[in-house]
């Protein structure tokens, strides 16, 4: 809706009318926070008292647990009283009149030739110059103030939007359109008190001017993606585009695989990607170079765990062609000994056959 110099005036009197329902509401704030305060005291009290039947009874170990609900007490005493104070001096603030307001929406106009209001959503929308941060483009955004919720007393953040109209979103979350907004909400950063402040006080060009500030400067301390992982990373073995937790760094080749690329060692369970997973040649596990090693006896891949357990395939071979050697060493032996016994007893049949023949001569 074109914002005609009488919708300015009727917009000028919806804000004023906004913050006047907010002053009314910090000072219901005030009666709340007032209520927890004398809560906090009243559980002092019956604290005291409890601890005076303890000490009378002689319960030290009661009076013990007792003082230190006390203390717990008192240290509640100064966060409520504190939080009473700033309602109350926030409910102080002069009440701005309808002419400054309408001055200050005047000046919006000026300031930014787009400025629109659109009623059956209550909103005030402004939009963005394409915004390119260190080479990123990011495309316009519309500021969508949602004038009907001023008078709320809460974080501010909650009744604005900022809205992305050609989504360069990042790689690795779509719902992240700008390096401080998600969801279309805006992380403030530095600027949340100047933010707070501008809206509480109906300086509504200010609003803009502040959100806009915080869209086009780019905070690599406080972002939901950072710049630099944008566009994500791409896959060292396949080349796919990755990004947020999508990503697997590599211990061995100290690379960043995508979750199809990557896998785990057996034995150290460390992310390791499956070009540097080799099988174990004896118990057939995929293992990490610090986990595997060459058999010194046949020079085969084997883990540590089965080269200490002696597992490898070569031990086997060497005690199974030991124990072929020993059975035939066995065999051997049987067979030797059995031959023997045999010649034996053919020399005694001989020797029985000569006395029979001596003796009938």
């Amino acid at each position: 809706m074109e914002l005609t110099q009488r919708k300015i005036i009727r917009l000028a009197e919806k804000i004023h009318n906004q913050l006047r329902l907010l002053q009314g509401s910090r000072f219901g704030e005030v009666i709340r926070r007032t209520g927890h305060l004398m809560e906090n005291v009243e559980q002092l009290r019956r604290t005291s008292n409890l601890l005076a039947v303890c000490i009378g009874k002689n319960w030290n170990t009661a009076a013990e647990q007792m003082t230190d609900r006390v203390v717990q007490n008192l240290r509640d005493l100064p966060y409520n009283s504190g939080e009473i104070e700033r309602v109350i001096e926030s409910s102080k603030l002069k009440l701005p009149a309808i002419q400054d307001i309408l001055a200050d929406l005047q000046q919006a106009q000026e300031e930014f030739e787009d400025l629109k209001y659109v009623e059956d959503d209550d909103l005030l929308v402004v939009t963005t110059e394409a915004i390119e941060l260190e080479g990123y483009h990011l495309g316009e955004f519309e500021i969508r103030l949602q004038i009907g919720s001023l008078s709320e007393f809460k974080r501010h953040g909650a009744i604005y939007r900022v809205v992305a109209l050609d989504p360069h979103s990042a790689a690795c979350n779509d719902a992240v359109t700008h390096p401080h907004v998600s969801d279309e909400h805006m992380c403030e950063g530095d600027a949340s008190a100047a933010i707070t402040a501008a809206l509480t006080n109906g300086r509504i060009c200010d609003f803009f001017q502040l959100v806009t500030a915080v869209l086009t400067n780019y905070n690599p301390n406080s972002p939901y993606v950072a710049l630099a992982d944008w566009e994500g990373r791409p896959c060292y073995d396949c080349g796919y585009t990755m990004g947020g937790d999508d990503i697997h760094w590599c211990s061995s080749c100290e690379n960043d695989f995508c979750d199809e690329c990557t896998s785990y060692c057996r034995r150290c369970d460390d992310t390791t990607c499956r070009g540097c997973l080799e099988e174990c040649s004896a118990c057939g596990d995929l293992v990490c170079p610090s986990c595997k090693m060459k058999c010194p006896e046949c020079g085969k891949l084997i883990c540590k765990t089965c080269h200490e357990e002696q597992l490898c395939p070569c031990v086997q071979e060497r005690e199974e062609q030991q124990e072929q050697q020993e059975q035939e060493n066995d065999n051997e032996r049987e067979h030797v000994e059995s031959t023997s016994t045999a010649g034996n007893g053919d020399d005694a049949t001989d020797n029985a056959t000569e006395q029979v023949g001596i003796e009938a001569a």
